[in-house]
């Protein structure tokens, strides 16, 4: 219900003043205004209308090593997804399901002001919205990682480093994320014996792999308000006017998994439904891109 997202919601009121999404070049007054002016008007300062992302370029298998990797990038900004899995001990209050552990990198390649510890902030938030994503069992089969009931499983520790930064960073690491999982394989594992006589194999055929199914997978769409309105997939100048944002969770059915907001802006409730709405609705058609990208993808693989 919409009660219980918006207790979700107030978690992450101030998150904007402290995060390194106010870390940008200095705009005038008048840049600000002009920006401000253009999502108002439907008309942004780069032709696209305040629903339009930018070009998505997408590929899988980029990364050696791994066991699933992506790149992605979205207008200016980057970023590479690697997932390596290893057997570990199932966790004491979840004994029947896998886990995963994502971690976010902003490198100061990719931007000066990530420098030192100037991206720690920032490299925490990206890390908290991309874990709530995938914390249900209804978004991703953590039963399916699971080896031995109570005894072992597989944890798949997924690294986000970012390479260019310029704007829409958590949407973009989603993205990536989700496409890596996609292209992620993991070797078939014989378990014999039982108790304390119990032990496991792990092929090391490069055939005897299986496949997560991501079908249900999020993507998270971020809307933030600027002015009297809102718009998505911002570039680093327009996050500068932005006064609050919205993080939705977006399934491939058009529900929605998870909703956060923060930022210091108020967004009242009938301008967050609209937010809503539009999330789900721009976050239908991003699913239904990269589904065909990587149909694409698996297809040119198998030729």
């Amino acid at each position: 219900t919409f009660q219980h997202y918006f207790k979700r919601i107030n978690l992450r009121r101030n998150d904007l003043r402290r995060s390194g999404l106010t870390m940008v070049t200095q705009l005038s007054n008048a840049e600000v205004q002009f920006i401000i002016d253009g999502v108002e008007q439907d008309f942004r300062s780069d032709g696209r209308a305040a629903e339009d992302y930018r070009q998505i370029e997408l590929e899988t298998r980029v990364l050696p090593n791994t066991n699933g990797s992506a790149r992605c990038k979205l207008g200016k900004s980057e970023v590479l997804v690697g997932v390596k899995a290893e057997v570990v001990d199932v966790d004491v209050h979840a004994p029947h399901i896998g886990k995963l552990m994502i971690t976010a990198d902003l490198s100061a390649v990719a931007s000066p002001k990530f420098v030192g510890k100037g991206s720690e902030a920032l490299e925490n938030d990206i890390t908290n919205v991309l874990s709530f994503l995938y914390n249900s069992t209804e978004t991703v089969p953590l039963k399916d990682l699971c080896i031995v009931k109570g005894e072992s499983c597989w944890l798949l520790n997924i690294d986000v480093l970012f390479v260019q930064c310029g704007g829409n960073l958590f949407d973009v690491a989603s993205i990536a994320l989700k496409a890596a999982l996609y292209s992620t394989t993991l070797p078939t594992v014989r378990v014999s014996g039982e108790g304390i006589e119990m032990e496991m194999e792990v092929s090391d055929d490069p055939y005897h792999v299986w496949k997560l199914d991501v079908s249900s997978c999020p993507i998270c769409v971020t809307l933030h308000q600027i002015g009297s309105s809102f718009a998505v997939d911002l570039s680093e100048e327009e996050v500068a006017c932005s006064e609050g944002y919205l993080h939705v969770g977006v399934m491939p059915d058009g529900e929605v998994s998870s909703m956060e907001k923060a930022g210091a802006g108020n967004i009242d409730p009938t301008t967050l439904l609209e937010m809503v709405e539009v999330g789900v609705r721009v976050g239908e058609e991003i699913h239904r891109q990269l589904n065909k990208q990587l149909d694409a993808e698996r297809s040119l693989a198998k030729l």
